[in-house]
């Protein structure tokens, strides 16, 4: 019963009170839906709002008569505790003195000599002699009692017992081990008591603590939850990984060229499977910090172009490589060239003239085949190369990652003992960890030294040696070539025509030509040997290179993994007060929070790495279409235009000039 002031349903809980369920009864109105009559007062029956009870339903029933109600625990178990109250009684009375009820079977005494010895028998029984020993004689077979009721042992009850008992637990979800006794089979074992427990909590005792809440929460004020504190370590765990495992699982979801749920979705999945404490907005997205990301990738580089700072023989702080500037493809686990041509602003839609506003007399008279849309290309390749490189998270099963993180701890525990000994955590925290993770990406860093490189080159030795031994991570050598080959072909045949276009636009343009566009004979299919030749080489270079680079990030994510890890405050004290990687390694906490955090970063470079190495192929295939149509259109010269803060600037150069250093002028 809920009294509330004022007493209406908005009203304030005051007190609540537990009422003797056997007196209520349902009346199937809903606004007043119990009545409780006691039989000792037939006089009076009380009916009560439906603000003013708050019931639990344990046991819903679909008969007729118990519409509106429900069947309490002991009305199941009934048999069952009726067994358990017989038996107690059954052995209580075997303690007693009083002789059980039976036959005694004389065997080969006469009639006459049974009569006398019973006769005896009831002589010696009476009065207050102490000394009552009943004897047989004069018979060769012994006597035999027959009981009237079965014996103990052949009962069985103890097995009995517990099976009753079992089942009167169950009636409230529980099993014996939850309340002290031990359970009968299989689970006498270690395993089966935990498969045990583990089935509890999801039912029986699960059943209980939602009714708990659900009638606290009833009789809170709506701004107010009703919310247990978890204390079992377990189920903490299988909490968090669930959590861990949903998360992943949703970023893969929402990331590529085709997602398949939006952020807001999927932060609306998160809510709706309960492994959260504390509301949230499930409309309202976090703001991202870039600057407490652990992995640059996603984010621009130094020179404001790349997915990937820091890939191998890239841009180290900002100096000049060879190859025009370190530029690596980012299929080696570079960002690409540093230039955005207008074959890529078409393909990834940038600078898109919108329909309505394209001239239709100034398109080509053939629009080719479905196959050279900039759109389907780019789906395409990440066809090939997405699934492949969103596998590598996958792969990377726990054992696997438990064996390079001990690789790269003990390597890496040496050299942060005595640097760690001299900083702070705040220190650690704010500037040791991020200034080491540029360095680690060979972005520019203040600690940039010959010491700390080599440092890093140690762990990274450690960490080639165990990923050539077992190459899980290796996804490109499953490709099939000549689709990669295909869609080169196609990319370049894309480049050749749309340059081709231009060209006898321009000579339109400047009366040198009878029309804009190309007649129907026109082919652009390619079918040049060499040049296929060529692309066919390419694309067999291509998958050397997806793996070098996977490889490549591979050993300093892991290596920015252990470090995050060794970074935080509980393992640093560890480390300053003397504890080895050995200790650490002993450590759980220190070891998942490692592979958390290095799945975190190989989630983030395969979703990047996939993207860009889809535009950066494509691109340069239509590029190389280009360059080829161009050169064999009788130019001989091409021109990079600089657009600064001192004005337009032109420097031309031969057609065929590639990755070539040029000395810098006053203008350039």
């Amino acid at each position: 019963e809920v009294y509330r002031n004022p007493d209406s349903e908005d009203g304030d809980v005051i007190w609540a009170e537990h009422i003797d369920g056997a007196t209520l009864y349902p009346t199937l109105d809903d606004d007043f839906p119990v009545m409780q009559k006691v039989p000792e007062i037939i006089d009076r029956i009380v009916t009560f709002p439906s603000h003013a009870i708050e019931r639990i339903f344990m046991t819903p029933r679909t008969e007729i008569k118990r519409k509106g109600w429900g069947m309490a625990p002991p009305e199941k178990i009934y048999l069952g505790l009726e067994m358990l109250y017989r038996g107690d009684r059954y052995y209580a009375n075997l303690l007693l003195d009083t002789p059980e009820a039976g036959i005694l079977d004389l065997m080969d005494f006469s009639e006459k000599n049974a009569k006398e010895w019973l006769s005896s028998t009831k002589e010696l029984f009476q009065g207050i002699d102490g000394m009552k020993v009943p004897v047989l004689y004069e018979h060769k077979v012994p006597a035999k009692w027959i009981p009237l009721n079965r014996p103990p042992i052949d009962m069985l009850y103890d097995k009995t017992t517990i099976k009753y008992a079992q089942i009167v637990a169950a009636g409230y979800g529980m099993r014996l081990s939850d309340i002290g006794m031990s359970e009968l089979g299989g689970e006498k074992t270690l395993a089966g008591v935990i498969r045990g427990e583990r089935q509890t909590r999801r039912s029986g005792f699960a059943l209980v603590r939602s009714k708990m809440a659900n009638h606290f929460n009833s009789l809170l004020p709506k701004h107010l939850k009703w919310v247990w504190e978890e204390k079992d370590e377990e189920s903490q765990v299988a909490r968090g990984r669930a959590l861990q495992t949903v998360g992943q699982a949703l970023s893969t979801l929402t990331q590529g060229m085709a997602p398949l749920m939006s952020a807001e979705e999927a932060r609306q999945e998160l809510v709706a499977t309960g492994l959260l404490e504390v509301d949230i907005d499930p409309k309202k997205l976090p703001e991202v910090e870039q600057d407490s990301q652990p992995f640059p990738f996603g984010q621009p580089g130094a020179d404001g172009m790349g997915q990937f700072a820091g890939a191998p023989g890239g841009n180290k702080g900002g100096g000049q490589g060879k190859n025009g500037g370190g530029k690596v493809p980012p299929a080696q686990g570079g960002r690409g060239q540093g230039f955005m041509s207008r074959t890529f602003d078409r393909l990834t839609g940038r600078d898109r003239v919108p329909d309505e506003e394209v001239d239709d007399a100034l398109a080509p008279a053939h629009e080719g085949p479905e196959s050279l849309n900039p759109e389907r290309l780019l789906a395409m390749m990440d066809e090939i190369v997405g699934p492949g490189l969103r596998m590598i998270p996958e792969a990377a099963q726990d054992v696997r990652l438990r064996r390079l993180i001990k690789a790269a701890t003990r390597a890496m525990v040496p050299s942060v003992e005595r640097i760690f000994v001299q900083l702070s955590d705040d220190q650690i925290d704010d500037y040791w960890l991020s200034e080491m993770n540029k360095l680690e990406f060979e972005q520019e860093s203040i600690l940039d030294s010959i010491t700390v490189r080599q440092t890093q080159n140690e762990i990274r030795e450690q960490l080639e040696i165990h990923l050539e031994d077992d190459p899980w991570w290796r996804v490109a050598s499953e490709w099939d070539k000549l689709e990669i080959l295909e869609v080169y072909a196609k990319a370049y045949t894309l480049g050749i025509e749309e340059q081709a276009v231009n060209i006898l636009r321009a000579l339109y343009e400047e009366g040198l030509a009878s029309r804009p566009y190309f007649g129907p004979a026109i082919s652009f299919d390619l079918v040049n040997v060499a040049e296929l030749a060529n692309l066919e080489a390419t694309a067999a270079d291509f998958v050397t290179f997806v793996d070098d680079g996977t490889k490549y990030f591979l050993k300093r994510i892991i290596s920015a993994g252990v470090r995050k890890g060794l970074s935080s405050p509980r393992i640093a004290a560890a480390i300053r007060d003397g504890a080895k990687a050995e200790a650490l390694l002993r450590d759980d906490g220190f070891v998942q929070e490692a592979i958390n955090e290095i799945k975190t970063g190989m989630i983030e470079m395969s979703e990047a790495r996939a993207n860009s190495i889809t535009n950066f192929e494509i691109k340069k295939a239509a590029n190389k279409g280009h360059l080829d149509q161009l050169s064999k259109s009788g130019l001989k010269t091409k021109a990079w235009v600089h657009l600064g803060e001192r004005g337009k600037r032109i420097r031309e150069m031969s057609i065929h000039a590639h990755s070539a250093q040029l000395p810098k002028t006053p203008d350039l």
